[in-house]
């Protein structure tokens, strides 16, 4: 799961389309339709989170089933784990913040930092997590029930 962090944080930070900050003579402002672009960075967060945590709690559910319960505290710890280091990638090859870029000049835009803001996007992966594990624990289950079917009587 903290490999898929890092994948998470690439993948974020490739199909976040930040707000842009426009150069003014005051300094730099931002309009209140580029202020969007703020929340489809968190949206994009939540679902590659989302994404990423399901496939990988169904995954773990389909290779440490025996663990049973247990699995559980794990996949909440690490999914929260791959969250930060999906924002701290992303944040880290995202663009710079704005007021550190240099040679700007009136009408140029520049593109806002990476941000999540808030605890509950980071509270989606171990969700997610738990719904993949708990999805494929119940179809595991009922294929199981069913391979018994036939000796029935």
């Amino acid at each position: 799961m903290l490999l898929l962090g890092v994948a998470a944080g690439f993948v974020w930070e490739r199909l976040a389309t930040p707000a842009e900050w426009e150069v003014r003579q005051g300094g730099i402002v931002m309009g209140e339709a580029a202020a969007k672009g703020d929340f489809a960075v968190i949206v994009v967060f939540i679902a590659v989170g989302a994404l990423t945590c399901l496939i990988w709690g169904a995954f773990a559910a389909w290779t440490l089933r025996d663990l049973g319960w247990i699995v559980t505290p794990f996949i909440i710890v690490l999914t929260a784990i791959a969250s930060v280091i999906a924002l701290r990638l992303g944040i880290r090859l995202g663009p710079p913040d704005p007021a550190s870029v240099k040679g700007l000049t009136v009408g140029d835009h520049v593109p806002a930092k990476l941000a999540v803001d808030g605890i509950a996007p980071f509270l989606v992966w171990p969700i997610f997590g738990l719904a993949g594990f708990i999805g494929a624990t119940l179809l595991a289950t009922r294929l199981d029930e069913s391979a018994y079917e036939p000796y029935k009587h």
